[in-house]
């Protein structure tokens, strides 16, 4: 079965979430070779003109917006049909929504809930700036990705004009979430800044808390509830929580908007007393990546030479952690080590001697991929000469192990259509020849030649060396 391809460049191949108001799948470039993300609006919605226009200024105003933590915007068109369906194409986010989080770890620590709100507000005051209110702020929209950077995903209610509000609910389509609205958009009056702020109150609150705040048998019970009824006070749950962190949160939980925070900015401003780093979560293990760097070094922007030297002499335990915080490098190990070790292990291996070489190489790996991350190209690098000795001496459950790690690496950092990617998955199909498993081994390659075919073309040779290869095991 062929892919679907729209934009005689967009492979679609699978969906990944659905909503209201629109569908998204995980896609791939054929043109640019990367993986990217694909919205279609609802079926229904796109037989409308004026939903069509609206879902193409989502377009413009979200491709005018640069932020980190905002989804990149790249393409936009139509797929020919009666109607015709738009299409938006953006960046590919990896990660974890808050709603996956909450359910996986329960009611996070105070410190990582101030550091994802105050990232959230971030985005909030870039928008805001820009008069673009999300509307539909909820834990599924806002995700954490594993260098420890959230992403604001779903600004499509963010373009919709309030005059459409009746229209489009009387059409079964709720703008928004029941159990994220604010009062005033359950009341159809206008939207400002503060009403994403009740939001993501709501947000943080469960996020503390372990339970949503506000719930009912029925939409309308939840918006009657919205409407009228107080919030639970966080510091009767969590005494121990930071009188002005939670005085904020109660403060942004208020009925009225003008009882509500300034702004973003003052949001961001006061969760960042209280933000520590993002550690402590296994979902963030990649904070020696590039962003991590990059944040780092803008975090310095506004520091002066005397808060820098204030900041690194003050005792450890008087310095809140920032939020992204820096993590020491052992000071005898280097990168030049680590490449040292990969020559050294070829080196020994060359002479037949493979214990030594393994032993050598696990140990220098064992110690890269805390300081630099297991994604880093010069710890893929290592990892992979440990794999191709594991295989050599015949260890092949040992390689397909490293092999498989490598692939979920590499993919969830380039794509599946990465060449190591791949070339990881011919490996592992030949880790299941030497285990005796061919026909898992026929399974993974006929999925490799599919993946190949998009990558290069279906007569590319090393397309077609890969299908007599099929075939050979097959016939054995």
């Amino acid at each position: 079965m062929q892919p679907q391809v729209v934009g005689d460049r967009y492979e679609l191949i699978r969906e990944i979430g659905a909503g209201g108001m629109g569908q998204v799948y995980e896609g791939f470039d054929r043109h640019l070779k990367r993986r990217i993300a694909v919205k279609f609006p609802q079926p229904g919605l796109d037989s409308d003109p004026d939903w069509t226009k609206r879902f193409f200024r989502e377009a413009e105003l979200m491709a005018r917006l640069r932020h980190p933590g905002m989804p990149v915007i790249h393409d936009a068109g139509t797929v020919p049909g009666d109607p015709e369906r738009p299409y938006l194409v953006m960046e590919f986010i990896e990660g974890i929504t808050f709603g996956e989080l909450l359910d996986r770890r329960g009611p996070l620590p105070i410190g990582v809930v101030a550091t994802l709100g105050a990232q959230a507000a971030a985005v909030l005051a870039a928008t805001h700036r820009n008069r673009i209110y999300h509307r539909d702020l909820k834990p599924s929209n806002l995700m954490l990705c594993a260098d420890g950077t959230v992403k604001v995903l779903d600004f499509g209610l963010a373009v919709i004009l309030d005059t459409d509000m009746t229209r489009y609910t009387s059409t079964g389509h709720t703008l928004g979430t029941p159990a994220f609205m604010a009062p005033e958009q359950v009341e159809g009056r206008p939207v400002v800044p503060q009403t994403d702020l009740y939001a993501l109150g709501l947000v943080l609150h469960e996020l503390l808390t372990g339970d949503r705040v506000m719930t009912g048998t029925t939409p309308y019970s939840v918006w009657q509830n919205q409407v009228h009824l107080p919030s639970p006070d966080i510091r009767e749950i969590l005494p121990e929580m930071p009188a002005e962190m939670a005085g904020l949160i109660m403060s942004m939980l208020a009925k009225s908007p003008d009882q509500r925070p300034e702004d973003a900015a003052t949001v961001y401003t006061v969760l960042l007393r209280y933000a520590t780093e993002l550690g402590s979560l296994p979902e963030v293990g990649d904070l020696h990546g590039p962003a991590f760097m990059y944040a780092k070094a803008v975090g310095a922007t506004g520091m002066s030479p005397g808060d820098a030297a204030d900041r690194t002499s003050a005792p450890a335990d008087s310095r809140r952690a920032d939020v992204f915080e820096e993590v020491a490098v052992t000071a005898d190990f280097s990168r030049g080590d680590l490449h040292r070790a990969v020559e050294r292990a070829r080196d020994l291996a060359d002479d037949s001697q493979y214990d030594p070489a393994l032993h050598a190489l696990e140990t220098m790996v064992d110690l890269a991929v805390p300081l630099f991350g297991s994604r880093d190209a010069d710890v893929v690098e290592a990892r992979m000469q440990l794999a191709h000795l594991r295989f050599e001496i015949g260890d092949y459950s040992g390689a397909a192990e490293v092999y498989r790690s490598l692939a979920d690496d590499i993919t969830t950092e380039r794509g599946p259509y990465d060449e190591q990617v791949m070339f990881c998955q011919r490996q592992l199909a030949s880790c299941d020849v030497q285990n005796g498993d061919v026909q898992a081994a026929v399974a993974r390659l006929q999925h490799l030649h599919s993946q190949m075919a998009v990558r290069y073309g279906e007569q590319d040779r090393r397309v077609i060396e890969l299908a007599r290869l099929i075939r050979s095991i097959e016939v054995d």
